[in-house]
């Protein structure tokens, strides 16, 4: 039998190629108590990046999604994937602008499609399905499903409670959880306004994991980490004035308050020139607070 080379994205190890039957999916849409239980094997779905759906060594890849029409249709069900979605809705999000005359009709063909991909999947792990009901269609994944953008959001979450808590390595493998899925990025090549809320919220998630890992960096004493992270989130957003704040107290803790006092001065001239704003009071007190002790 041949074999497939899963993507590169996930380093799993060689895969059998994927069979082609149609397969009927029956399933229902799982509820609150059911996620705490688990499938297995447990099924993950990325939608960040490119999209995969895998369990155990089965993978569906971006590949075998049909076109990029099904790549939509699949990451906008997975996004909504706690109740079903309006047709109307699902045909704005697919084609936009460029609904064909007949979209009711393709849109069938189109979940059809899409189902016949996961049979691979359907096979070793029940409860995965499309369901078409009048009007509208809905995905159901079985218990304990992950799902790489739900697990960003998670993530923030977590690492903020559990820095509240004085849980420093928690927050920070939590953070670092976040800026690792929300760095991958969402449906690169499409565009729409869907996508691209999507694309900010993950580049948020980003930016605050980021700055939680820079705090919790200097909460544990480790300045140059913090340091180096700082000038990561700098880079990711220059008007951002938590980034320097956050710089120039890494700095300061690193014992290098004149280089504070410098990027102070560069927070002061980007603003300027690319705002036409001046530094907050609160990065005018972290400035003022770290010169003091000059």
């Amino acid at each position: 039998m041949p074999v497939m080379a899963v993507h590169p994205q996930y380093h799993r190890p060689a895969l059998r190629q994927p069979c082609r039957e149609v397969v009927t999916l029956k399933s229902s849409l799982v509820s609150p108590d059911d996620e705490r239980r688990t499938c297995d094997p447990p099924l993950r779905v990325y939608i960040c990046g490119r999209p995969a759906i895998e369990a155990g060594t089965v993978v569906v890849r971006e590949a075998d999604l049909p076109g990029r029409q099904g790549r939509r249709l699949w990451v906008y069900l997975s996004l909504h994937r706690r109740g079903p979605v309006g047709r109307d809705e699902l045909a704005d999000a697919i084609w936009g602008d460029d609904i064909p005359d007949a979209w009711d009709t393709t849109l069938n063909a189109l979940a059809s499609r899409l189902r016949r991909a996961l049979v691979p999947l359907a096979e070793i792990v029940p409860g995965l399905a499309i369901r078409g009901e009048p009007g509208r269609y809905a995905l159901a994944l079985p218990p304990g499903s992950f799902v790489d953008w739900e697990r960003a959001r998670q993530a923030i979450h977590e690492a903020d409670r559990l820095a509240f808590g004085d849980n420093l390595g928690g927050a920070l493998a939590e953070a670092r959880v976040a800026m690792e899925i929300a760095a991958r990025g969402f449906l690169p090549g499409e565009d729409g306004p869907w996508i691209e809320g999507q694309r900010q919220a993950l580049r948020e998630i980003r930016l605050r994991a980021c700055e939680r890992t820079v705090e919790v960096e200097l909460a544990r004493g480790r300045p140059d980490i913090a340091e180096t992270e700082a000038r990561l989130l700098l880079a990711l957003d220059p008007l951002r004035e938590a980034s320097y704040r956050l710089l120039m107290q890494a700095l300061a803790a690193g014992g290098n308050p004149a280089q504070a006092t410098a990027i102070y001065a560069a927070c002061r001239r980007t603003l300027r020139e690319r705002a036409g704003m001046e530094p907050s009071v609160e990065t005018e007190r972290v400035f003022r607070e770290i010169a003091g002790h000059q």
